[in-house]
This record gives C-alpha cells, structure tokens and sequence, in this order.
C-alpha cells in the first residue's frame, strides 16, 4: 500500500481512551495519543500489568492522601493503585495534589464514571515498564537518627546511574562506611521496598556490610595478583558530592563541622525501555515525582519534621514548554513550597543547536522549521511545536511534508493525522492544544525509528518540514524542540521563514 495520510479527530475518541471519557479528560497527553495510534511500538509493545502515571488532582477537590484513601475505601487496587509516599505522607505533605498511581487499562474505562472531575491533568511513564506489587503495604523501616553536630539537613541524589559504592560517597577514609543513609532502587522488581510497590531498599547498616564485604574480597583478589575493583557511575559522584558538602543553615556558623559532608539518600531512578534509551524523549513524571517524595519522606523519617531535602534531580531532557508549566515542574514546586525541600536541575547536557528551533510568523502568514532527520536512528524521534499568540490563544494549522514529498493535508487544532506506509503508522502529529505537558499550545509529531527493525516500517532519512500557518490577525511565535538519538551525530535545526498570505 502507498504512502498516504489519514486524519481525523479527538472527538471521534482513541484507544485506549473513548469517546465517552473524553468529558473527564480535558488535558489529553498528546504521548498517549501517539503511543496508542502506533499501539506503542516504538516503546517496547503494548503494556502488560501495570502502567504508572502523574497526576494532578483538580483544584478544590481531593488531595493526594484523600485520593489514596478513596481507592483503599473503593477497593480500585486491582485497576489503580497509589504508594504510601501519598497514602500515607509525612505532616508536611498531606495537602499535597501531585502524585503518581500504577494503572491498568481497565482505568481507563473509569475515566467518565469513577473517575470523572477528580484529574486536573495525568501523563503516562512511556518509557518505562511498572513492576509494581499492588500488595505492598506500608512497614516502617528503620531508620538511624542523624549524628550530632551534622545539622539539620540531608542530600537526597537522583539519578540513572549512582554507585554507593564510590569513594566519594565514604563516611572514612577506609570506605568501610557510606554517607548515604538509605537507598532505594527503582530498577528491582525481585523484593519490593516496603510501601513503595517496586523496587528494592537499601538502609544504610546493609549498604555498610556490603562496603566491607567488598573491600575484603578485592583485598584477596589484590593479594592474588588480581585487579582491584572499585565501585563507580557517570557524573552522579561529583555532582552527589559537590550537594552533600552545600552547608545548611545550622552548619554556617558551626566552624567545628564547617567541612564536614552531610548525610545523603539515594534513588537510581528507572531506566527507559531499550529502544528509547539513546532518545532524549518525554520525562517519566512518575518515576521522577516518587523519587523526590521518597527522598523527602525519607529525610524526615531520619531527621524529623524540620529536616530538609537538597535534592539533586539529574533527569533533564529537551522536551517540556519549560516554563514552569509542564506537570513535573508543578509537582516539584509545590513539594518545595512545603518548605521541606529543594530541588536542583541539570542545565548543558544537550547541544541546543541540535535540538531548538524559533521563529515568529506574522498574521496570516506562513512559515516553515526544516527538521533534517538521519538515517540509522534505533530509536524514534520527536518533536514538540509549542505556540502562543500576541493577542490570546494562537490560530495556527500544521502540515508535515515527508523526504517523499507526500505532503498532508493542513490539520487544525483538534486533528489528528497519521503517516501510513502498508497499514504501519510513520508519522503521527497530535494537534490538540493545550494538553497535559503544559500550559501552552502544544503540536506534537512522532517519527518511527529509520532504522530498520522488521518488515518495511521505518521514517524515511531526510529533510522533513514542518509548516505553520498563523490565522490570527496577530504574530505567532513558535518555539521547537526535537528529540532524537542523541548517540548519533546530529545536523542542527533549520528554521526556514517565509511570509504568505495564510488564504492562498
């Protein structure tokens, strides 16, 4: 079958979402739209169990805890299920909205019923796959008081790649003693950490016995003649520790402890799906979210109700409209309202000239964003076309012509439009608005893979371009972020301009 578009719109519903939900779903995550056009794919297949998500609970209505205690009162734990970092949530955090649940499909049919005016947004983990046991429960562990002297505050690091195991992270000079206090490993589904329904935990007695029994068998294998093995990660050590000698306020003035590193908490964040690791792509707002509240939650289970967190969160990524919009940065800004916490962001691991492109279209004009796209790409590659106007919501219509020349038809807000080769969707461009990413006017267009996995479903390399039309009697500025394998030698962004009356 010939290359050919398919457009149609939200209102007709899609799966998994009908269109009876659609009342209840008024901030549609363009992702999920993407992700169930192409049955998700280019993230590992269709999900098995359970899914997690981030919400936002509406304005007024239920907070976190009271939600969580709704779904135990219902009995909806074989369809939705919430941790105790929400259910059951230090003092500091029980007016919180923000919070995360594992879901199956089936919750989605409880979108227009029993779930109906509770959600202000949610977003799916794309790129990650749930383990969780929806049987936990809550069992206290224990935890060692701070020593004295250290003030009240501990550095909580997060991140893909932490090793406890690491110099660095020493309570001595022998290594015989980490400062992390506790550790919770989002990877291990085998024994999941108590009230968190996945992963496993470490506290900070074990992590000591684990040092030692260590150092003894690489001093044997040293005393053998072989190579000794030290622990290590990425850039988390320097960064982890450059956070854990921050002095907090009590320890400004103590010239005594001045130098002395604070405790730490550890969470070696979820990895993404093989096939979107080398991709910048969506962030996994769940993972991240339930990261920062075990830090936090942990913290005052160490330190007591004053203590705070110095979180630092290395999950950047060029995705978000960045504004402070997006629902992870809502979530962490109201955890650091609280005053229980702060949260510190990468900034400079992506070459901007690869990845963002801007350009402004004056009224009843059109222009266009040259997005070159290599070929080899394992992964898919993504982009996010965020718009606003200088007079109130923009009126702008999309058209997507592929290398090949077989251009859609101009898709306007609320059009959904799919790129089909043999049945297979290429290209797929959400439309929709305002969605559940942020506050702005968002177009999403997903690209498969172009390499080659089975059968002829890939993009095709090349010069894809991305046409605006601006139908509002006001400029248009539209700011672009592509997300592509990110291990490849990328072509910067052309942003190509053109005035043209928007009738012709």
């Amino acid at each position: 079958m010939s290359p050919h578009w398919e457009i149609g719109t939200a209102s007709e519903g899609f799966e998994p979402i009908a269109p009876r939900a659609l009342a209840s779903v008024v901030r549609i995550d363009p992702y999920i739209v993407w992700a169930s056009a192409t049955h998700y794919r280019d993230l590992g297949g269709m999900p098995r169990g359970r899914v997690p998500i981030a919400i936002e609970m509406k304005q007024g209505g239920d907070t976190a805890q009271q939600f969580a205690q709704t779904i135990e009162r219902n009995g909806w734990q074989h369809w939705i299920w919430m941790s105790a970092l929400y259910g059951d949530p230090p003092a500091a955090l029980e007016a919180t909205r923000f919070c995360t649940a594992h879901v199956t499909r089936e919750f989605y049919a409880h979108l227009h019923s029993d779930l109906a005016g509770k959600f202000e947004r949610f977003t799916e983990a794309l790129v990650i796959t749930s383990h969780v046991d929806a049987r936990a429960d809550r069992v206290p562990s224990t935890h060692a008081p701070m020593r004295e002297g250290l003030g009240n505050a501990i550095v909580g690091v997060c991140d893909e790649d932490i090793a406890f195991t690491h110099a660095r992270f020493s309570e001595d000079a022998a290594g015989s003693r980490t400062r992390f206090q506790c550790f919770w490993n989002q990877n291990d589904a085998a024994e999941p950490a108590a009230g968190l329904g996945y992963g496993s935990e470490l506290l900070k007695h074990q992590m000591d016995a684990m040092l030692n029994d260590a150092r003894l068998h690489a001093e044997t294998a040293h005393a053998a003649g072989g190579a000794r093995v030290y622990g290590f990660a990425h850039d988390g050590p320097a960064a982890a520790e450059l956070a854990s000698r921050y002095p907090s306020r009590a320890l400004r003035d103590a010239d005594a402890v001045r130098d002395t590193p604070l405790p730490m908490i550890g969470v070696q964040l979820k990895r993404r799906c093989r096939t979107m690791r080398d991709a910048l792509g969506p962030c996994p707002d769940a993972e991240v979210l339930d990261a920062v509240r075990y830090v936090v939650q942990r913290a005052q289970d160490i330190g007591g109700a004053a203590c705070h967190a110095l979180v630092s969160l290395n999950a950047g990524h060029v995705a978000w409209q960045q504004d402070g919009s997006s629902l992870i940065e809502g979530a962490l800004d109201e955890l650091m309202d609280t005053g229980a916490c702060s949260v510190v962001l990468p900034s400079g691991n992506a070459d901007l000239s690869h990845c963002r492109g801007a350009l402004k279209i004056a009224e009843r004009a059109e222009s266009a964003l040259r997005w070159p796209v290599r070929a080899h790409y394992a992964s898919p590659s993504l982009a996010e076309i965020w718009c606003s106007g200088d007079a109130g919501a923009p009126a702008v219509d999309v058209q997507i012509v592929p290398p090949d020349g077989v251009a859609s038809a101009w898709l306007t807000l609320g059009d959904i439009g799919t790129y089909t080769r043999g049945g297979d969707a290429i290209c797929t461009v959400v439309h929709l608005g305002r969605g559940a990413r942020g506050d702005g006017h968002m177009i999403l267009v997903a690209l498969a893979p172009t390499a080659a996995r089975g059968g002829m479903r890939r993009a095709a390399a090349g010069e894809w371009l991305i046409r605006l039309r601006n139908n509002a009697r006001a400029t248009l500025t539209a700011y672009a972020w592509m997300q592509c394998d990110e291990s490849s030698d990328e072509t910067p962004l052309v942003v190509q301009s053109h005035s043209r009356d928007g009738g012709n």
